[in-house]
């Protein structure tokens, strides 16, 4: 677990070479751990067996030896009922302790087939526990004396047999302790075994990570046939030539894995530059390609600080790209690309509210909407002031009432708003300057008292006659006498 946080922190570092050798030697470690707890189970899995079989044979020539007792006492009391009985004759007495004697010869050969089933059971486990025990000297040795003895007790030859039955337990002893032995031994050099193949498989899975295949393709496919080989000999139980064929495919996978890790990050290296390379040219392209798109928009001029922004992004990702700083121009030149998306954003939404303010600017009575670039201007005209006065005219408070309206709106709450009073040019310029800037503030409180208009939205201006958007024809002083509101949608 320690060397996969190491593996793990390495990979968030960037270090991907030492990441991977850690997440190899964890994976090692673990490999290694689980043949070992399989070889623990094993051997507790024989030691149980072992156990079992050996108390199965002694309880059964336990009952043989019951058995026969009990036949010895069935006889012991017939013999005393015909002692008893007189007068069924001295023949029947006669046959009875005939039949005593041979039960109790019976008696005695169960008593020694029983000794002799301890020392079977001690050759039998022995031969359970290492097969190829069968084939030692010492095996046949204490298989004869067993079969010697057996035929003493089948004779009847218990002194023989009593005589020949502990030199042949020491024997079948011997070939016990022995076989634990060799089983330790064979056990051991199986784990070895497992252990060696366990690291020639991370090892190999490790050059196949690498692409060993296509870098050193000769050296890994002969580590790949050393491994086979060596399984191979694992399951025929040749556990030393397997470990040996394994530990020659590690090292072959190690020098594979040497000389594979360095083309291989060459390569991805390569790949990774190519990629971004790539990357970078796709992004400023497409940047330019956007800009260039949105040129003749009204992305310009509704959004020109965004618009201006996305510019010099793409500036500084050309000059970036040309200096192979690749990762810098991708970000800047995505930089760029989300400046000009919130331009056209913000330009749609302007366009979209600014076609909504000029929807209802129309519903106002007496009133001329023109769309602006930045805003909508709505133009009032008429006589809304009468001649030098600047009291608003009944007639237009349905006009201001209606204004009024449309700014406190939801849509168009936040909106600056800039009142414009224009005079003919008829009279004295200063005092049509200071008309015009009466009406102006007269506008402003009625949109902030009447029309409950926030006054910090407002912005009152008297332009008198300066700014005539008539120069000529009889009816010019009527149409520069007019209130221009200007709403600013941007």
């Amino acid at each position: 677990m320690k060397l996969m946080n190491f593996a793990q922190d390495e990979q968030e570092k960037g270090d991907i070479p030492q990441s991977a050798e850690y997440a190899y030697q964890a994976e090692l470690s673990a490999q290694i751990a689980s043949a070992k707890a399989r070889q623990h189970r094993a051997q507790q899995s024989a030691v149980t067996i072992r156990e079992q079989t050996y108390q199965q044979v002694i309880r059964i020539h336990e009952l043989e030896l019951e058995i026969a007792g009990i036949r010895e006492t069935i006889l012991e009391a017939q013999l005393a009922r015909a002692l008893n009985a007189r007068d069924k004759g001295q023949q029947e007495t006669a046959q009875l302790s005939t039949e005593i004697t041979g039960l109790q010869q019976a008696l005695r050969q169960a008593e020694l087939r029983l000794t002799l089933a301890n020392v079977e059971s001690f050759v039998s486990i022995s031969k359970y526990i290492h097969p190829a025990m069968e084939r030692t000297g010492e095996y046949e040795r204490v298989q004869t004396a067993i079969v010697s003895i057996a035929d003493f007790i089948d004779r009847a030859a218990f002194a023989e047999a009593e005589a020949a039955i502990p030199e042949a337990r020491e024997q079948a002893e011997k070939l016990y302790q022995r076989a634990e032995l060799n089983r330790e031994a064979a056990n051991e050099a199986e784990m070895n075994a497992h252990i060696a193949l366990t690291r020639a498989e991370v090892v190999i899975a490790h050059a196949q990570y690498l692409n060993a295949a296509a870098h050193v393709p000769q050296r890994f496919q002969q580590a790949n046939d050393q491994l086979k080989r060596a399984k191979q000999a694992l399951a025929a139980g040749r556990y030393q030539q397997a470990q040996q064929l394994a530990e020659q495919a590690q090292q072959n996978a190690d020098e594979t894995v040497k000389l594979a890790e360095s083309a291989e990050f060459r390569q991805r290296a390569q790949q990774e530059l190519d990629r971004l390379v790539s990357a970078a040219k796709q992004a400023v392209t497409a940047l330019k390609r956007d800009l260039t798109a949105q040129a003749e928009t009204e992305v310009p001029q509704l959004a020109a600080r965004l618009y201006q922004l996305a510019n010099s992004a793409h500036t500084k990702a050309q000059t970036a790209l040309a200096n192979e700083d690749y990762e810098i121009a991708i970000a800047t030149a995505e930089e760029g690309s989300d400046y000009l998306e919130r331009a056209m954003e913000d330009t749609h939404r302007i366009t979209s509210a600014k076609s909504d303010l000029v929807a209802a600017s129309r519903q106002i009575p007496k009133a001329i909407v023109i769309e602006q670039r930045d805003g909508v201007l709505i133009r009032i005209r008429g006589n809304a002031f009468a001649h030098g006065s600047t009291q608003l005219q009944k007639a237009f408070s349905d006009t201001f009432t209606q204004l009024a309206k449309i700014l406190r709106s939801e849509n168009f709450s936040s909106y600056p708003v800039r009142i414009e009073v224009h005079t003919s040019a008829l009279g004295n310029a200063s005092v049509n300057r200071n008309v015009s800037l009466g009406r102006a503030d007269s506008i402003k409180r009625t949109l902030v008292e009447d029309g409950k208009v926030d006054r910090e939205r407002l912005t009152a201006v008297g332009l008198g006659e300066t700014q005539p958007i008539v120069t000529e024809g009889a009816d010019k002083e009527e149409q520069n006498r007019r209130i221009d509101v200007i709403i600013k949608t941007n």
